[in-house]
């Protein structure tokens, strides 16, 4: 078969063109979320609630360390907890008390 060289490199740049084009289009789309695509934003919401816990967890064993095991570090932490879950309810809801304003 006798190929045309210059319809071979046609051919040629316009695919390596349209890859490109379409290669760039996927990264900058997959971009815009980090935690996935979730259409509402829930896995990224779960994924923050997890690591607020997890924050909290490490700062509560750090101040157990520091300051011992008394009743009012139990009552300041409980309370921190209560807080932490009041914060994570709204969130799951979606209106968070600081947007009522």
């Amino acid at each position: 078969m006798n190929w045309n060289v210059e319809a071979l490199k046609r051919v040629m740049w316009s695919t390596l063109l349209c890859s490109s084009l379409v290669l760039g289009l996927a990264t900058t789309g997959t971009a815009q979320n980090p935690y996935g695509s979730d259409r509402y934003g829930r896995d990224s919401v779960k994924r923050h609630q997890k690591e607020e816990k997890r924050e909290l967890k490490l700062h509560q064993r750090l101040e157990r360390e520091e300051f011992g095991k008394s009743v009012a570090l139990r009552r300041h932490q409980k309370e921190e907890q209560r807080e932490l879950k009041r914060h994570q309810k709204h969130e799951k809801r979606g209106s968070d008390w600081r947007d009522r304003w």
